[in-house]
């Protein structure tokens, strides 16, 4: 059998927990990467492959990679979903003798923490399921952040519930146990767009037993209880396997994670997947991305952590009037203090992201740069306490408090780390970023390497006097070490003490010295014994730091509330919102002079028109609004829901006022398409959307339903479209706005309490109808879809014929109705 290297044993251990390719880490200029494949390397990185042997015969695909473009093959593996180990050697290479490795961390999609691969406005979450039959517990957190929630799902519409979570937070990666693993394609959210790396953990992680004791050592408390999660719940299971995944994976304890949040459904509006969709929360659904959102008109923040707060805040409207009203007090009061407004902006645009920063101390991956960033964003924090001390409001007065003055890690961050470090050109694994003056033994070291670095200087100036060689350099190479280099036409002037020739070239010949072998060990000596003391001190420091992670997490969380706060009162100034009148209980729901406020910004200035809302638990709380298309009735719907769910989050809101009751969920049913992975057609799409409505939707729900029945013949449409208004405004009586073609449906007014008609303003000049979008009391008698379709250039003989076919149908039908 033939002997393993001691690089592919290491190879051999490391694959026993199952990473897709692993990076061996060398303080030299290259990495080696072994891969579980060579069509993996050459598909996904375009590297070219040796084979190194792992004995019995077999190869194992590897490559070298420059040390300052790893992450950059890192990022595109973990993109695509793939699991890297890392090992680290702490000895130069070229020693003799066994260098020892081992891993550590296994980097995974969800356990990403470098500033350099991940989105810094975007959270990057791993998810941990545990589901059971009557039950699912899940846990998701953002390791790079800290940030970790807790949501126990329970009844009939628990896996439903699940899907919609999964849909808001998009995670990176979900581990489960098996059961749930079985359910992976469910699981992986295909109508949601979500396409998660998932890991089936070991089943034990899960176990209760075994869960709570980690979590109760992780927290050091002594009862799960006194986390406010109770010991028999699945969430439990969740949130102690995620934290033994997360030691698994990162060789240390997730010191990030140092609280938890109990997400209860009753403290947020509930919105569901197809709702977060149509309205078009954080993504448009054209292009999937942020321009176009109603996150893209109101993310106007400075800093990175303020850009993933606000995306919270959008994803997550408040249900608790007392933490609506926190938010909208503040807004008002950043809002009539320009001045202040504008120096807190300014400052928090020069703030780094510390959330991150602590995360990576806790991890013990932080880098000089990051404490340098670190340093200098504490030292803006007097200011920014300062700048705010004007204002008296409970929210902005408890985040300025949280801004806590830790003067001694900005102190010794100072003393230690140099201040010009160059994050290009800089490969901190040479070493040098300590400062001189932090550590008189370091200096010493230094000292020697300068000292011999001015005896080489000298030594050259002799030999060139000595030897009359004009052209001599003294010189070094990794390979040679230091040489004397002679041009070959002088060869003759060289002196007997160069007494060993090293290498010939073309145009010169190199030799060696007794003296200058003798500076080079010493040289060399203090070169290695200064870089082992300069990370054993660095070491030091990063274990000093650690007991800070707790307020510079506190501080950061009070940097991304007043960042969001500064954002909303900024556009509300600059867009002309309104505070919201925000009442409990089920009321009315009262917009003024409404406009839809990421349409207001696309269209020319003073182009939208605006409109009014009523609608009530009574005599309002159902209005059917009939009119044609292009008329803006699906503008008006989105609006009303865009601007019940800005107030909801604390923000100003684009109207001449506004009163806005409590809403509890927002269900929309607007367009479908074929789901043709599920094999549903448009109409079962439109269905199963209406019966999650009628299943789910309460008196306190604002419901958004455009043009239901289309999908079908017009008499079934028709007749499911009454059919569903008539339960909306009886049975469940809800808050109602429904669009439709069907003009039949008006005449519910007069049968049906709670029903209003109103209509879409149109101006007949000619032949040519003017879309006035006006939304006003009433019904419309026309939809005006011929001239529609020669707006949007079907040719003049395809018009002319669907006219004629138009009447001769309208007549046809007034004969049947006499």
């Amino acid at each position: 059998m033939e002997e393993l290297s001691p690089m592919m044993k290491h190879y051999k251990i490391v694959k026993e927990q199952n990473p897709d390719c692993i990076i061996f880490y060398r303080l030299g200029d290259f990495y080696e990467m072994f891969f579980e494949d060579a069509e993996l390397c050459s598909r996904e990185l375009d590297l070219t492959l040796t084979k190194k042997s792992c004995g019995n015969g077999n190869f194992a695909p590897m490559c070298g990679i420059p040390y300052h473009a790893y992450e950059v093959y890192l990022k595109r593996l973990i993109d695509k979903g793939y699991r890297v180990a890392i090992c680290e050697q702490f000895m130069q290479p070229g020693k003799k003798g066994i260098v020892d490795r081992e891993i550590i961390r296994i980097v995974t999609p969800g356990t990403i923490i470098e500033d350099t691969i991940l989105e810094s406005t975007q959270n990057n979450y791993i998810a941990s399921i545990c589901m059971q039959k009557d039950a699912i517990g899940l846990v998701y957190s953002d390791i790079s952040t800290g940030e970790t929630n807790v949501q126990q799902l329970t009844g009939n519409t628990a896996f439903d519930k699940l899907d919609d979570v999964l849909a808001k937070i998009t995670p990176k990666e979900i581990i489960s146990n098996s059961f749930a693993a079985e359910r992976q394609t469910e699981l992986l959210c295909v109508m949601s767009g979500i396409v998660p790396s998932f890991y089936p953990f070991q089943d034990t992680a899960f176990e209760a037993m075994h869960a709570s004791s980690k979590i109760k050592k992780h927290f050091e408390v002594n009862s799960v209880a006194a986390l406010g999660i109770e010991a028999d719940k699945q969430v439990v299971c969740a949130l102690g396997a995620l934290l033994s995944y997360l030691e698994n994976t990162q060789k240390t304890k997730a010191q990030s994670i140092s609280k938890i949040e109990i997400v209860q459904e009753k403290e947020t509006v509930q919105i569901d997947y197809n709702s977060r969709k149509n309205l078009e929360l954080v993504e448009n659904m054209t292009t999937k991305s942020k321009k176009g959102s109603l996150l893209w008109v109101l993310d106007k923040t400075k800093t990175s952590i303020g850009a993933r707060t606000i995306k919270t805040f959008v994803q997550e409207p408040l249900c608790n009037i007392k933490k609506i009203n926190d938010r909208l007090n503040a807004v008002e009061e950043l809002y009539s203090n320009s001045v202040v407004l504008s120096e807190v902006q300014d400052t928090l645009s020069h703030l780094s992201d510390i959330e991150r920063i602590a995360s990576r101390i806790s991890y013990n991956t932080v880098s000089p740069f990051d404490l340098l960033a670190l340093k200098e964003t504490l030292r803006q924090m007097p200011q920014l306490r300062t700048i705010l001390s004007p204002l008296k409001t409970e929210l902005i007065v408890r985040a300025r408090e949280s801004v806590c003055d830790i003067t001694t890690l900005s102190n010794l961050i100072d003393r230690a780390i140099k201040p010009n470090l160059d994050r290009v050109h800089d490969n901190i694994k040479n070493g040098g970023f300590l400062n001189n003056g932090y550590s008189e033994e370091l200096d010493n070291l230094r000292n020697a390497k300068q000292i011999g670095q001015k005896w080489l200087i000298d030594y050259e100036a002799q030999q060139k006097e000595a030897t009359g060689i004009k052209n001599l350099k003294v010189g070094y190479n990794r390979v040679f070490g230091y040489y004397i280099e002679v041009p070959r036409s002088q060869i003759d002037k060289v002196p007997y003490e160069f007494n060993e020739r090293k290498q010939t070239t073309a145009n010169y010949e190199r030799f060696v010295t007794d003296a200058l072998r003798e500076m080079e060990t010493k040289i060399l000596s203090s070169e290695e014994q200064a870089l082992k003391l300069e990370f054993r001190l660095y070491d030091e420091i990063k274990t000093n730091i650690l007991a800070y992670v707790s307020p510079i997490i506190s501080i950061s969380n009070a940097i991304g509330l007043i960042d969001t706060l500064a954002s909303f009162a900024y556009i509300a100034q600059k867009n002309g919102y309104t505070k919201p009148l925000m009442v409990d209980g089920n009321r009315a729901i009262k917009i003024k002079n409404g406009r839809h406020p990421v349409i207001e910004q696309i269209l020319p200035t003073g182009d939208f028109v605006p409109n009014d809302t009523l609608l009530d638990s009574e005599e309002n709380r159902t209005i059917i609004i009939t009119g044609p298309n292009m008329g803006g009735k699906s503008t008006y719907l989105r609006q009303v829901a865009a601007i019940t769910l800005m107030a909801h989050m604390g923000s100003f809101v684009p109207a001449t006022s506004a009163e806005i009751s409590l809403i509890d969920k927002v269900f929309t049913r607007i367009g479908a398409s074929d789901d043709l992975l599920f094999g549903q057609s448009t109409f079962m799409v439109e269905m199963t959307e209406v019966a999650n409505i009628l299943n789910n939707a309460t008196e306190n729900s604002l419901l958004l339903m455009d043009e239901v029945g289309r999908g079908t013949s017009t008499y079934d449409g028709l007749s499911i479209a009454w059919a569903v208004m008539e339960d909306l405004s009886k049975r469940v009586r809800a808050k109602t706005l429904f669009a439709t073609h069907y003009h039949e449906l008006t005449t519910l007014e007069e049968t049906t309490g709670g029903v209003k008609n109103y209509r879409v303003m149109v101006s007949e000049r000619g032949d040519k109808p003017e879309f006035l979008h006006k939304i006003v009391r009433g019904s419309a008698n026309k939809s005006f879809g011929i001239d529609v379709a020669k707006m949007a250039g079907i040719p003049k003989h395809v018009i002319e014929r669907a006219k004629e076919v138009l009447q001769k149908e309208e007549v046809r039908a007034q004969l049947l109705e006499d």
